[in-house]
């Protein structure tokens, strides 16, 4: 966001970064306000629900209960019809909390001001800063794979930013779909923003730096708890992943947790690394779990020789820019075999994706695991 609001910054524009009304932990919000100083940003507004870095995030019973029941025959209708009630009053209750923040912070918006909105997908601001500016124009820009998906159904006229413009514009026109799409990042603007992001990242990473010479496995953890992945998933996916390397005893394996991972996925996977006797860095300290695996490959690209994933989008960014400096593998398909339990909504965000992975994300040099 501030590497684009950087290279697109407007004369006599008002730049201001808003952190999405949620629950964040303290450890992100600190990453967020380092990241932001890539840019010279007016104001910038916390509307976030501050939480200790301990907080367990994996979904509680009531959670996973609803997220089954309301798709139910006859419930679903309901359901819905009481959703969209509920958006409508949070529309208006966040667009005053959002008028009350910059009167706090100074700032005056006229009827008459040209507000441009530049915002994820699906972040809980967003229904009160479109209500509060409704002729704005608003533009999405990329966060992940499922985005992807949200813009179609969507289809904003001002336009989506991402990484993979002409493989989806492709997709889009191969299905007869048309929405403006703008670049996002290219390769030096990736690379330097994600380094210069955190400018005290060697500090953070010195466990990492004081390990022997052995080069890196750099292996992505996921947050999939929201699809009530099978118990043995986790011990099965590493097994999987360490399957294409010939002698995992002469690297070092860095997981990198989720930022939203819960406590039990981090120490079954701990328990299965330590049982093989093999050398491990779990990098679930705060200030790693909550940087962006992107930041920690560019840092240690030259070491990395494999990166595995389950099928985030960081692993289709990686070997779309650095396809010549290490080995990717997603797990999309390995992953389907444990999803059966899984919620509606998240069955068919992973259905949805299957095509998109296939023509958009996913080029000959990240290889998939079944």
């Amino acid at each position: 966001m501030s590497v684009y609001a950087k290279r697109t910054k407007q004369k006599d524009a008002r730049d201001i970064l808003c952190i999405d009304h949620y629950l964040k932990k303290q450890a992100l919000i600190s990453l967020i306000h380092e990241s932001a100083a890539l840019h010279n940003w007016n104001n910038i507004l916390d509307f976030s629900t501050h939480i200790e870095n301990e907080f367990n995030l994996n979904p509680t019973l009531r959670e996973k209960v609803m997220r089954k029941v309301k798709y139910l025959p006859l419930v679903k209708n309901v359901y819905d019809s009481l959703l969209n009630k509920h958006i409508i009053k949070k529309a208006v209750f966040l667009s005053g909390k959002i008028k009350n923040k910059l009167q706090e912070a100074g700032i005056s918006i006229t009827e008459n001001e040209n507000v441009e909105i530049y915002q994820l997908t699906q972040t809980e601001l967003n229904v009160g800063v479109e209500h509060l500016f409704p002729t704005a124009k608003v533009f999405y820009m990329e966060h992940g794979t499922v985005d992807y998906i949200y813009v179609i159904k969507k289809q904003r006229k001002d336009g989506f930013i991402c990484i993979f413009k002409d493989n989806y514009q492709k997709y889009l026109t191969k299905r007869n779909i048309s929405f403006p799409l703008l670049e996002c990042l290219n390769k030096t603007e990736f690379t330097s923003g994600f380094l210069d992001c955190t400018p005290n990242l060697n500090i953070g990473l010195k466990e990492i730096d004081n390990t022997s010479s052995k080069k890196f496995i750099l292996l992505l953890m996921d947050a999939l708890e929201k699809f009530e992945v099978d118990p043995n998933f986790w011990t099965d996916y590493v097994e999987r992943c360490l399957k294409e390397v010939i002698d995992p005893s002469k690297y070092i394996i860095l997981i990198k947790p989720h930022p939203t991972q819960s406590n039990e996925a981090i120490e079954i996977t701990q328990a299965y690394l330590k049982k093989r006797n093999l050398d491990f860095i779990m990098l679930n300290k705060p200030e790693l779990a909550n940087l962006s695996v992107e930041t920690i490959y560019v840092y240690y690209q030259k070491n990395i020789d494999f990166v595995f994933s389950t099928f985030s989008a960081a692993i289709f960014y990686l070997s779309y820019f650095y396809f010549e400096q290490s080995k990717f593998y997603y797990s999309y398909k390995f992953v389907g075999r444990y999803i059966k339990n899984a919620p509606p909504q998240y069955k068919n965000s992973y259905t949805e994706l299957e095509e998109l992975i296939e023509e958009v994300f996913a080029n000959k040099h990240c290889i998939s695991l079944t």
